[in-house]
Parts: structure tokens; C-alpha cells; sequence
């Protein structure tokens, strides 16, 4: 039965195909399809052998002379003969998405993303044959390792850049620089302040483009502060616009961060160009990609179809990633601008609720002519209003970018190093009416030296109810400590121990860690 399915894939795969070679060249290693029932003699009477028989087709494979492969095909019970073949997949298989938004014409002008750097806040990735990290950092409490353990931060990482080399599938930005930015556990959820921490990371280390994969429901003073402070800083966010939609494409339904101004709210298209029914809409949404049945890089370096919002935002940091990588001295808000004006516009004229602007379209190299054209496009980006819910399309004027204050040209400040804090406590479980006592300790990641009077802001998030959060000085041995007093009023369960250090010239550090109060 295998051999038959194998040899009907050629309709779906690309291949290459070569016969087999045998040592009697008189005869061919066959494919007999008979109309009802299988006729052993037929195939005997023509001294040929039958090697086997399949259970639900009236099919058999085998060995017969060369020259009785016309006999067989005339033999009114026998529908087809067909020498075998060897079939493979020839090389890698681009996701369908990939000629969507015409990226191979991106590469044939040279455009691969190389030397963008992209952060993935995600559930990390997995290493893959098809994917080269050039690095990243863990937030969450569990791990230190930016290795993905869920499969979704792999996927969305091969949609932005998998490798272009002859094997898989291949990203937008093949040559792009990726960062695994884990702040998403095992189940693809994770802390508010792990993803802030992430943004913060992303900025310390001069990311060009942010990709967020996730949502959030609810609004955050916190995460709006981080996003936009990424894109004053010259970043890129791009965000999924969430997978909350209705069915029918009614009402407002994009979630945070992509809610917000200085975010890219990417929404999800099929290959008819269609909104993906479970696609958020709303007046929020500034671009669409594919994101329906994408193939992508996944664990075990495997590949598998995925759909989301989550799918259609990496397409775009990718998309972005090669306008980036052809106008070099565009500001974020200029990439922003031509990222919109190269949209090819979907559903009704303009700007609308599915699909924004438009399904991104990955650039090409212009001529000079052309070129001045495109730098001559005024750094705007867009301003959000709000449009009744008849869904009435109104002309909106010129929309204006988010004030940004300009960077003074002064003499650029030392680098900052890297330093490490480590947390730890007494135990991992206490009984209330216990206390719990913490130790900070922080050190010059390079020559380990302590480092005293740094700043340590501890965060201290219980299960139920508000955050607590201290601050204490590291003494000269490089340590801080805090105790905590519980009683029989204390909440039970885990909480989350978080700090935030800081130290002149140095970058800031972070540290967590989980404990159980029973």
C-alpha cells in the first residue's frame, strides 16, 4: 500500500525522479492497475513475477520483460502499466505565504535581511537544522535556557528566517539575525513583567525590529510604557492582532499590545487573500499577512501547519527586516511608511477593519529614479480613529508619527557592561508564620567582581491580589537581603520573586525565582 500512496504524492510534491537500475536489463520493476480483480495469470502468462499485492486495490507490483508491457496494456483487464519510480522532495518547500507576499523577488534583488537583528519574544527555539539563532536570554523562572519547549517561538522564528539551504521550508529574512527572547513557558503563557523585561532587553541590545506573537486582554499602563519607549528608541514592534475575532468580522475585537500606537497590528489572511475567520478586526489593525495554514520550523526538527495572528506577525517582521535591509538609514518611522505604502489593499478600498492597509509585499531593489520616489515619502505613520459601526470609511487626514525626542549628536556614552544577579531564599516551601528570607547576589559578569551599591528592585507577585515591591542596596560583599513575614492571613500557593538590578555603567540584570507558601 505504501508504495502506491508514494507514487500518487507526485501530483502534490516536487520531485525528482530516477529509474531503478536492475541487473537484468530485459526487465522493469512495474506498477499493474487491473479494473476489478487482480489476474495473477495475466501477469504469469508474460513470465512475469508479482512481489506484491495490495489489500484495498486491485494493484500489484512487480518484474515483467521489458516487451510485455504493451501485451499487459492491452489486455482488456488491465487499466494502466507503469514502470516504477523513485520519487523525492526535491529540495525545500516554501510555505505558501512566502510567494504571497513575493519574497523570492526580494531575494533575486538581494534582499535576505541580512544584518537586521530581530528579537523573538516567545516561548524560545529550538535548535533546528533549518534555523541559526545568533542568540538570546530567558525570563522565565523555571529556565535558563532559551531553548523552546512548546514549538510555537520555533515556529514563528522559521516563518521570519528559516535558512535558505536546500532543505525544509524558508523564512522571509533568511539571512536575518534572530534572538530568542523566551518570556513564554512550556504552556505559552507567561508574566506580564517577563515580556516588559524582554522589551527592555531588546532595546539594551539594539534590536531592529521587536516580534510579539502574543496578547493580552486586558490594557497595561506597564507594557504600553515598554512598547512605546522601544519605539522612541528606533525599534519596530510588530503584534499579533489576535485570534479573538468574530465570526462574522464584527466589532473591535484587536487585543493588546497591538492595540497600542507604536505597535504594528498584524492580522491574519488564506491564500484566497480572505480574513481568517477567527482574525481580530478593528480600526487598530495596520497590515495583514498570511496566517492560515502557514508550515514552519517546529521541535524535534520537525515542521508542522500552524494558524494564528501569531503566523501572520512574523511575515511582516520579516517583510520588515528586508526594508530594512534596503534602505538602511530609514528611520523606524520611514520603514513604518513604506512598509504601508507597498501594501497591495484588500476587501473594501482603503483602510478597513480585517485587513488595514493592505497584505504586506516584501520590496525589491529600485532603480536611482525610482529610488529618490521612495525616499521622498514623508516619515508618517499612522494615527488611530475611531469609525462608527456601520464600518462607514471616511477619509482620515495626513496621520502624524509618535513625538520622538531627536537624540542629541554628542559624544556617544561609554558602553555598558554586563552584570549577573543571582536570587535565592532559605527554601522552596514554607508553612505560614514562617519567614522567608531572600539574598540578592550581584556581580561583574566578565571578572565576577561584587558589586556594591547597586540597586535591587524586588518584585514579589502572590497568587491571588497586588504585587509588593521593595527596594534594597547591595552592601560591599555585592548582596542584598529582604524578609518577608508570613502569617495565618499570608495567601496560600506560589509566589514569584522577580528582581530588577541596576548599576552605573553597567545594563540592567534580572533574576526570578519561584517559592510555595503552604
Amino acid at each position: 500500500m505504501k508504495k502506491l500512496l508514494s507514487f500518487l504524492i507526485l501530483t502534490s510534491l516536487l520531485i525528482s525522479m530516477s529509474p531503478p537500475v536492475h541487473a537484468d536489463i530485459n526487465k522493469e520493476y512495474v506498477i499493474i492497475v487491473f479494473k476489478d480483480e487482480i489476474d495473477q495469470k495475466a501477469v504469469e502468462n508474460v513470465n512475469g513475477e508479482i512481489e506484491e499485492e495490495f489489500n484495498s486495490l486491485p494493484v500489484v507490483t512487480g518484474e515483467i520483460p521489458e516487451a510485455a508491457i504493451e501485451i499487459l496494456e492491452r489486455d482488456k483487464d488491465v487499466l494502466a502499466v507503469e514502470v516504477d519510480q523513485r520519487v523525492s522532495i526535491k529540495g525545500q518547500n516554501p510555505d505558501w505565504g512566502i510567494n504571497q507576499i513575493e519574497a523570492p523577488a526580494a531575494w533575486n534583488s538581494q534582499l535576505t535581511g541580512k544584518g537586521v537583528t530581530i528579537a523573538v519574544l516567545d516561548t524560545g527555539i529550538a535548535t533546528h537544522e533549518d534555523l541559526v539563532v545568533s542568540g538570546g536570554i530567558s525570563f522565565t523562572s523555571y529556565t535558563n535556557s532559551y531553548t523552546d519547549d512548546n514549538g510555537h517561538g520555533t515556529h514563528v522564528a522559521g516563518i521570519i528566517g528559516a535558512e535558505k539551504n536546500e532543505i525544509g521550508t524558508v523564512g522571509v529574512a533568511p539571512d536575518a539575525d534572530i534572538y530568542a527572547v523566551k518570556v513564554l513557558d512550556k504552556t505559552g503563557s507567561g508574566y506580564l513583567s517577563d515580556i516588559i523585561k524582554g522589551i527592555d532587553w531588546a532595546i539594551s541590545n539594539k534590536m531592529d525590529i521587536i516580534n510579539l506573537s502574543l496578547t493580552a486582554t486586558m490594557d497595561s499602563f506597564a507594557l504600553h510604557q515598554a512598547v512605546d519607549n522601544a519605539y522612541n528608541q528606533g525599534l519596530l514592534v510588530v503584534a499579533a492582532a489576535g485570534n479573538h475575532g468574530n465570526t462574522d468580522g464584527t466589532g473591535d475585537t484587536v487585543e493588546y499590545p497591538a492595540r497600542y500606537e507604536s505597535v504594528i497590528a498584524v492580522s491574519a489572511t488564506d491564500y484566497l487573500n480572505q480574513r481568517g475567520r477567527f482574525s481580530a478586526t478593528g480600526n487598530s489593525v495596520e497590515v495583514s499577512a498570511p496566517g492560515v495554514k502557514v508550515m514552519s520550523t517546529y521541535l524535534n526538527n520537525s515542521y508542522v501547519s500552524m494558524s494564528g495572528t501569531s503566523m501572520a506577525t512574523p511575515y511582516v517582521a520579516g517583510t520588515l527586516a528586508l526594508l530594512k535591509q534596503a534602505n538602511p538609514t530609514y528611520t523606524n518611522i520611514q520603514l513604518r511608511t513604506n512598509l504601508i505604502a507597498s501594501t497591495q489593499d484588500l476587501g473594501v478600498a482603503g483602510k478597513d477593519s480585517y485587513f488595514g492597509y493592505g497584505l504586506v509585499k516584501a520590496p525589491v531593489i529600485v532603480n536611482s529614479a525610482q529610488q529618490e520616489k521612495v525616499v521622498d515619502v514623508p516619515a508618517k505613520t499612522e494615527v488611530k480613529t475611531q469609525i462608527d459601526n456601520t464600518q462607514q470609511l471616511v477619509k482620515q487626514p495626513a496621520p502624524q508619527p509618535i513625538k520622538i525626542v531627536p537624540k542629541k549628536q554628542e559624544v556617544k556614552p561609554p558602553i555598558k557592561k554586563n552584570m549577573v544577579s543571582t536570587i535565592s531564599t532559605n527554601a522552596s516551601s514554607y508553612k505560614v508564620g514562617k519567614t522567608v528570607e531572600v539574598s540578592v547576589k550581584v556581580v561583574d559578569k566578565g571578572t565576577k567582581k561584587a558589586l556594591a551599591n547597586s540597586t535591587v528592585k524586588l518584585t514579589i507577585t502572590p497568587p491571588k491580589g497586588k504585587a509588593k515591591v521593595v527596594t534594597v542596596k547591595t552592601n560591599s560583599k555585592g548582596q542584598a537581603s529582604y524578609k518577608m513575614a508570613t502569617n495565618k492571613y499570608t495567601t496560600k500557593g506560589y509566589y514569584k520573586l522577580s528582581t530588577a538590578t541596576s548599576s552605573s555603567n553597567y545594563n540592567t540584570a534580572y533574576s526570578s525565582k519561584t517559592i510555595r507558601i503552604k
